[in-house]
């Protein structure tokens, strides 16, 4: 019989390794899988391949435990099956074919009495729109089989805890279930990992809090995107701007610009958002349009750039440019949706030689071709550079001292005044 808090991770990405980790830290079996062989295969060479846990981290976890997607005879030794795979937007539409496939792949191995936990992003309905068919016929779902939803709220690059106060153990966790059995098998685990559970009336209030949260977030980076734009007309800084209106302890909290979204939440969720609305006959146009000024302001920063240095638009001549900074965000090695990766293709395309520096991602494909990271060392032999993200390892006194002319997209220079330096 399987043990009463057994659980299954399947896929162990951004979400579900950190999970997999938190359940080992906690001494419950755990069992992991993901599609990707190399994953598994570095995870039992205990390296971790995500910015969040460091290899030496990974010793809690049973290697013995990590399975392919092609070894799934352990999901009948769960009790829990923990679903984290990747929901894209595409084809205009939300993409739950990686977890639909999963589920396909796991039902020979269900048993009565399992809880599936789902964690992906989705829209309101897709969890009984996933599962609710099969289970349903095989089991009395809500009594003897259970369903739940917990929307992840991890943040990643926030893992120091002197600068960070909430982290994945400590942020209050939405669950939700099918009926109130499911969301008290769901409560069942989770209260033994997460210290502050709250629950969700429905799986369907679960879902939309997810969507609701991260549009939140890109309405009000939106805001500050244009009022970079608006403060760079009026020749003042946005984020000394953003500082002074922080002091205020109340109804206000400090959103920064920067040179455009990155990850899977914020440029995806209000999609997932303006889809089910126009899918009800309702419309997102003010969450929209903060979704499409997060989109534009990338293009606006290399306007900018174009205009500072028209130099690098000829394609007569080629410069050197070094991108400081490739993830969508500080301290991660997550490139998804990242803002540099456009502002590099296109200084690409005119003509121009560039190179990135980024500690947290050694070595990148772009435009079908493998680059390295280059060392900051070789900052004077650039043209210019162009400050993208802002590890918090950065170098920032060196890179002032040394780069010829710097554009900073993230106020790394905020309280700095040179000629060598564009606030953009």
């Amino acid at each position: 019989m399987p043990q009463e808090h057994s659980a299954s991770v399947i896929g162990l990405g951004y979400v579900g390794l950190p999970i997999l980790h938190l359940l080992s830290k906690k001494k419950i079996n755990t069992y992991g899988f993901d599609i990707e062989k190399s994953k598994i295969d570095l995870l039992k060479s205990n390296v971790s391949y995500i910015s969040d846990l460091k290899s030496k981290e990974l010793n809690i976890i049973n290697k013995k435990n990590l399975f392919t997607m092609s070894n799934l005879e352990k999901i009948k030794d769960s009790q829990y099956l923990i679903i984290c795979l990747p929901t894209p937007f595409t084809n205009k539409k939300p993409d739950i074919s990686k977890i639909k496939s999963a589920f396909k792949k796991i039902t020979p191995y269900l048993k009565k009495n399992q809880t599936i936990i789902l964690e992906s992003t989705v829209y309101p309905g897709a969890t009984k729109e996933i599962f609710y068919s099969y289970l349903s016929k095989k089991f009395d779902l809500g009594n003897n089989f259970f369903l739940g939803y917990s929307p992840e709220r991890i943040s990643p690059g926030q893992t120091d805890k002197k600068k960070f106060k909430y982290f994945l153990e400590n942020t209050p966790k939405v669950i939700s279930g099918y009926n109130l059995k499911s969301l008290n098998k769901v409560n069942s685990l989770y209260k033994n990992i997460f210290s502050n559970l709250c629950e969700a009336e429905s799986l369907e209030i679960a879902e939309m809090s997810k969507l609701v949260e991260n549009s939140y977030r890109s309405v009000n980076i939106g805001l500050v995107n244009e009022l970079k734009i608006i403060c760079k007309k009026l020749k003042l800084d946005i984020n000394k701007i953003i500082e002074t209106a922080g002091t205020k302890p109340f109804g206000y909290n400090k959103f920064y610009p920067g040179p455009g979204v990155g990850g899977h939440c914020i440029p995806i969720d209000p999609l997932f958002l303006n889809w089910i609305a126009n899918r009800n006959g309702a419309r997102s146009k003010f969450i929209n349009l903060a979704r499409l000024t997060n989109v534009r302001i990338t293009n606006w920063v290399i306007d900018q750039i174009f205009k500072e240095s028209p130099q690098l638009k000829s394609l007569k001549i080629s410069r050197k440019i070094l991108i400081i900074g490739l993830a969508y965000k500080a301290d991660v090695n997550d490139t998804r949706e990242s803002p540099s990766l456009k502002i590099f293709k296109t200084l690409k395309y005119h003509n121009n030689i560039v190179d990135y520096h980024d500690e947290k991602i050694p070595k990148i494909k772009i435009l079908n071709k493998y680059i390295n990271s280059v060392s900051l060392d070789k900052i004077k032999n650039y043209d210019c550079v162009i400050i993208a993200t802002d590890h918090s390892n950065l170098k920032k006194n060196f890179i002032f001292k040394n780069a010829k002319k710097i554009f900073d997209t993230r106020g790394v220079y905020s309280k700095y005044n040179n000629k060598k330096l564009i606030k953009l």
